[in-house]
């Protein structure tokens, strides 16, 4: 069965990847990591697993507004991608 909406659903998957990257890009510079285009594959990996870390909500994020705004979006884009895809549940359903 084709698509119905493949062009929504990967505009949905590159909005997410560039909220992700916006991600990385503010906790390597407040990690003091410089651009994360720049680091090696193990400092890409760890940056990589702290950014998974804060988007699944595992550790509190630093201090930043604009870290903690950029989380909160990427969570919108990700719930709006899940519920184009019929994938959203009731509250009572987390029980």
């Amino acid at each position: 069965m084709e698509d119905p909406m493949p062009q929504s659903r990967s505009t949905a998957a590159e909005a997410l990847a560039a909220k992700r990257a916006e991600i990385a890009a503010a906790v390597a510079a407040l990690e003091g990591l410089g651009d994360p285009a720049g680091h090696g594959p193990e400092a890409r990996r760890a940056l990589d697993a702290r950014v998974e870390a804060l988007i699944a909500g595992q550790g509190a994020p630093p201090e930043a507004d604009g870290l903690r705004r950029c989380l909160a979006e990427y969570r919108d884009l990700a719930d709006t991608r899940l519920a184009e895809q019929g994938e959203v549940f009731a509250p009572q359903d987390d029980a």
